[in-house]
């Protein structure tokens, strides 16, 4: 059963679900949170996060919200049904990811300013400890049908990036966990995509930075890496989304105008890549955020101003197989609420997104000219970023 459908298509069975989240700042260095009710599209609360509230998540019944603060070093929790502050747990330097994986149990943050990442009983809020690498953690990707969370890192070393990646065993968090990839150079350092989607199946990685895919088998004697094996197939991508279905959407570089959609790209302990249907959706320059609605009936992908003169969000409808584009004054973080409206964040503004009529509606002020917005949550998700 695919437990973060479950709990987000049943919205009603925990307030936080019901709400669409939105973190901000001030210029002097002061950290907010504010609630959206999505069948108004009214902010009904609004509450202090810290100082710099660089990434935000839910778990998956969505009774606990968690807040990285980057300059407190800390992760602060909040309930969602009072709003009020339940607990905090400190972590390392300037985190920028977080994550709690599907079962809820256990909590995760990316620390950039030094090379490691944190753990934590996402339920009790105690730390559990501290993974230290060579490189800088910054996503991470799961589902609950795999046996591990994969954390993407990235290193400079003079003008060259170098990205790797680890798999940690969510059953044993101090066993079994490896490199799925040693750091392998690449000439474009995409540091705001998530370069990680897990295959529906749990065992199977995309990894768009090196374009590899990766399968994995936890009851491996020899370690989870059975076979891994690079593909032009994923020439040029940057980040996606898995639907539960198998179709695979991947976001491209910079100067790329279009999407990649396969069905079923997967790979055998033979280590050959195998896929169903593969095709190229015309789309913009400039891709950002790939994101998915609640049933996965639309992806969504934000467009900066690239190509398009204003950027906006494309809208695809995957059972329809067609796109249509809504531009955008100002074109931040995304998230959907339902099959029905999705949230893209602005400079000081959140813009609600009616699917239905694929048109903007009017904008929900979060602040003044002195706020910036940060990140636009609702519901829980697989990934980060």
């Amino acid at each position: 059963m695919n437990m973060n459908r479950t709990a987000n298509r049943n919205r009603n069975t925990r307030s936080g679900l019901s709400y669409v989240y939105v973190s901000y700042e001030s210029l002097n260095n002061n950290g907010y949170v504010a609630v959206i009710d999505p069948t108004t599209d009214q902010v009904v609360r609004r509450f202090s996060a810290g100082y710099n509230p660089t990434a935000m998540c839910l778990n998956p019944s969505g009774d606990k919200l968690y807040v990285a603060d980057g300059l407190a070093n800390m992760v602060y929790v909040y309930s969602t049904d009072t709003f009020n502050l339940i607990g905090s747990v400190p972590i390392n330097d300037k985190p920028v990811a977080i994550f709690v994986e599907p079962s809820g149990k256990y909590g995760y943050v990316a620390n950039y300013g030094y090379p490691c990442l944190t753990v934590f009983d996402a339920i009790t809020l105690s730390l559990i400890g501290t993974f230290y690498f060579p490189d800088m953690a910054y996503a991470f990707a799961c589902n609950e049908n795999s046996p591990y969370v994969y954390t993407a890192l990235k290193s400079i070393v003079s003008t060259r990036a170098y990205y790797s990646a680890f798999a940690i065993s969510i059953l044993n968090i101090n066993e079994s966990n490896t490199w799925i990839d040693p750091d392998r150079p690449d000439p474009f350092p995409d540091s705001t995509y998530n370069p990680l989607t897990v295959h529906p199946n749990g065992h199977t990685l995309v990894r768009f930075e090196n374009e590899t895919l990766y399968f994995l088998d936890p009851d491996n004697d020899q370690g989870p890496v059975v076979a891994a094996a690079p593909t032009s197939l994923l020439d040029n991508t940057v980040s996606g989304v898995y639907l539960d279905n198998g179709l695979l959407f991947c976001t491209m570089r910079e100067e790329r105008n279009f999407l990649k959609l396969f069905k079923n790209l997967d790979i055998d302990v033979n280590s050959k890549i195998t896929y169903d249907d593969y095709k190229e959706i015309p789309s913009y320059k400039g891709q950002d955020k790939i994101r998915t609605s609640l049933t996965q009936k639309y992806i969504g992908v934000t467009i900066q101003a690239t190509d398009h003169p204003l950027g906006g969000l494309q809208i695809y409808d995957v059972d329809r197989g067609t796109s249509q584009f809504i531009a955008l004054a100002s074109t931040g973080d995304l998230a959907f609420f339902s099959d029905t409206k999705a949230y893209v964040g602005g400079f000081n503004s959140v813009q609600p997104i009616d699917l239905t009529n694929v048109a903007a509606l009017p904008a929900i002020s979060i602040g003044t000219a002195y706020f910036r917005v940060k990140n636009v949550i609702s519901g829980y998700s697989n990934q980060t970023l």
